[in-house]
């Protein structure tokens, strides 16, 4: 991880949240997290990490309370599954906010299909990160919001939770 300060305890609620969630690569695992991925090896497809920075992150991430595991298997080697807790899925809001930003002010040629954040409940993509501009529902996990993005589901909505 690069060298930085320690925020957790600042009085400043934005420092605080860089201190859990700052780091790019925490953010990229949030958002496969949210997407289903759970083992390490899903991890690793989808965002071509190396195996130290992975573990490293994936271990940071446990011990700051985003993610949880779950062990699939026993042995002199036990694997591990990757949950997302409560403080994960109240980070969605996050995400997509910082894709609809990303998306209006840093575009790529190459992002096709553009991305949208699609509202669970009716099916209606919204430029909104929170509430459904089309039918108000809260987006959330809970409401399966869905959102379509290039890369390894490149033309898949993805549900997300």
């Amino acid at each position: 991880m690069p060298l930085r300060s320690d925020w957790s305890g600042n009085v400043c609620p934005i420092a605080r949240g860089i201190d859990a969630v700052g780091d790019p690569w925490v953010l990229l695992i949030l958002r496969e997290s949210l997407a289903g991925a759970r083992r390490f090896d899903d991890f690793k497809r989808r965002m071509d990490a190396a195996d130290n920075v992975l573990s490293s992150r994936l271990s940071s991430m446990v011990s700051s309370g985003l993610l949880e595991t779950r062990a699939y298997t026993t042995g002199p080697r036990p694997r591990v599954e990757y949950l997302p807790t409560r403080a994960a899925t109240d980070a969605l809001p996050i995400l997509q906010a910082y894709a609809a930003w990303a998306h209006e002010h840093r575009p790529s040629e190459n992002e096709d299909p553009t991305f949208a954040v699609i509202c669970g409940a009716c099916g209606v993509a919204s430029d909104r990160s929170e509430v459904c501009e089309h039918c108000g529902a809260l987006l959330d996990v809970d409401n399966e919001v869905a959102w379509q993005r290039p890369g390894p589901w490149e033309g898949r909505v993805v549900t997300l939770g």
